[in-house]
């Protein structure tokens, strides 16, 4: 549990600076970089090194908040997880749908959200994980359908059992793979969902921000290159690694309080930036490599 806890702390941090505080009807606001809190990855327990990979549901609540509309088709099919049946592909069709189950209670799609947690059970079960899908969460499904805040929490928790039964079963090579199909299908929706980009907008930095998940959840995947299906997943990523690889970084600097409150320090950061035609390069990088992991065919490992 120990490592666990530091895992999602450097999750908690991650998303700690990029609390928008924006008016619901604008697509595009102001955050701060990540790179202060994200660019070193949590070190502990000798050499062994966690990476922080984001929860699906804080993007889609982000971009939820600044007014972005919820789409329904972007959703992967439910009916399609029972032709999965190669490990490979259950695992990262696992990090989609639960990416999806997300997505459906960000917005307070009930009927979804409900459908969407008995198929991520199901994949579930036949990862042999089920076990961290509880009855206790089915029921709170059930209980807290009218509420979008505790269904977003949910779907949260879900996704955390998940990391933590995967890290303390030793299943790296799972997880790795889920990580990759949460964080494609998050990315996927999200820059699917965006009918009008701004580059000088919090939705603009949100999204070059993600160069650093990449980069630790590129690393985490290059840790675990032995385990089946991790090396042909990372191959397929290099097109997005490109975009990311593209983004100019720039220092700024950063005003923040003491501790005791009484003088302002001056510190140093950086801040990744985006334009039109990255962003236009990254949704075509980011659905691309989506299509491969919803395919039906077996991988070639």
């Amino acid at each position: 549990m120990k490592k666990f806890s530091i895992f999602l702390l450097g999750i908690g941090l991650l998303f700690s600076c990029a609390n928008p505080k924006q008016e619901s009807n604008d697509q595009n606001g102001d955050q701060d970089s990540l790179s202060s809190v994200a660019a070193e990855p949590d070190t502990d327990f000798g050499q062994k090194v966690f990476y922080p990979i984001p929860s699906p549901e804080q993007m889609f609540g982000f971009i939820n908040e600044v007014g972005v509309s919820y789409s329904k088709e972007l959703i992967h099919q439910p009916e399609l997880a029972k032709q999965y049946t190669e490990p490979t592909k259950l695992a990262l069709n696992f990090g989609v749908y639960t990416a999806d189950l997300a997505y459906a209670a960000a917005y307070k799609d009930i009927e979804t959200t409900s459908s969407l947690y008995q198929v991520v059970s199901e994949v579930a079960e036949e990862m042999n994980i089920a076990q961290m899908m509880s009855e206790v969460l089915m029921k709170q499904v059930k209980d807290n359908l009218q509420n979008r805040d505790s269904l977003s929490a949910i779907a949260g928790k879900a996704y955390y059992d998940a990391v933590g039964y995967l890290e303390q079963s030793q299943m790296e090579g799972k997880l790795a793979l889920m990580s990759v199909g949460g964080w494609i299908e998050s990315l996927y929706i999200t820059l699917s969902s965006i009918q009008d980009f701004q580059e000088d907008s919090p939705t603009a930095q949100r999204i070059a921000d993600q160069k650093i998940t990449f980069g630790n959840l590129y690393t985490y995947l290059k840790d675990h290159e032995s385990e089946r299906g991790v090396k042909k997943a990372i191959s397929e990523l290099q097109a997005v690694r490109s975009v990311f690889a593209s983004l100019p970084e720039t220092k700024v600097a950063k005003r923040s309080k003491s501790k005791d409150g009484l003088k302002m320090v001056l510190s140093s950061g950086r801040r990744i930036s985006i334009d039109q035609k990255q962003f236009e390069a990254l949704k075509i990088a980011i659905a691309d490599s989506r299509a491969g992991i919803i395919s039906i065919s077996d991988p070639v490992q």
